[in-house]
């Protein structure tokens, strides 16, 4: 029985359908798994896999079978393939035929020992950076065909705005612990303050300036000096603000 695989119309509604629920959800991974599963529907029927730079290295995040990781580690590992082009020129690399392909070294002969004969790559963008690809892959030579390779495009486009989301969450939330972090610290000099000022009824201001001069002197932090002073008075630990995180 021959395929009926999603047009390139049903791809974008289904991406836009799903996007709108994964853009709210905790965990990036399992979104971008979904949507490797769903683009394993479109027209040709492709392995599909994707690809991110992480801390300086490229690695698969999601792919809609597990021999998929094997392929994405053959150019990995030998350093070139079109998932590397694609994200170093930012633009689709397309292996018709690999079995006739000349472009990168040996990468075309592992891949044909492992069944595979074309390979669609689409670069990944978020916040203006190629980060990362969508691949394809297909045991026929010339099965990505131009509906495959449009439905790539609307993918790559939506996992784009997926990494833009979660993007700026961590930053949300970094910048929300930095906040809480620092609120606690300021709690805590406050503390210590309070105690020099009516020990020796001074300004705040003459205040902090023992307090820094001590941190100098002992190559500390202020607000660990601010500590020890209230530990050393109070006989307990200092008390920190605390802050529940949003909803």
């Amino acid at each position: 029985m021959a395929d009926s695989p999603m047009d390139a119309k049903s791809v974008a509604a289904t991406l836009r359908e799903l996007s709108a629920v994964m853009h709210g959800a905790e965990d990036l991974d399992m979104a971008l798994r979904h949507i490797a599963d769903i683009a394993a529907a479109m027209p040709g029927r492709p392995m599909t896999g994707v690809t991110l730079r992480q801390d300086g290295r490229v690695q698969t995040v999601a792919s809609s079978a597990a021999h998929v990781r094997v392929f994405d580690e053959i150019q990995y590992s030998g350093g070139q393939g079109p998932c590397l082009d694609a994200m170093a020129t930012g633009e689709p690399v397309v292996a018709t035929d690999l079995a006739t392909e000349t472009r990168w070294s040996g990468y075309p002969a592992r891949m044909l020992a492992h069944g595979v004969r074309s390979v669609h790559s689409e670069p990944l963008r978020a916040e203006g950076v190629w980060l990362g690809a969508l691949n394809l892959y297909s045991r026929r030579p010339g099965a990505l065909v131009h509906e495959a390779r449009r439905a790539a495009r609307v993918t790559a486009e939506h996992i784009g705005l997926l990494l833009d989301a979660a993007l700026r969450s961590a930053r949300q939330l970094e910048l929300a612990t930095q906040l809480r972090e620092a609120l606690g610290t300021r709690a805590i000099i406050d503390q210590a303050l309070g105690i020099i000022m009516g020990e020796h009824h001074w300004t705040a201001h003459d205040a902090f300036d023992l307090l820094r001069q001590i941190s100098q002197e002992q190559n500390r932090k202020v607000r660990e000096v601010s500590s020890d002073l209230i530990r050393s008075v109070s006989g307990q630990p200092p008390e920190s603000l605390h802050f529940d995180d949003p909803p």
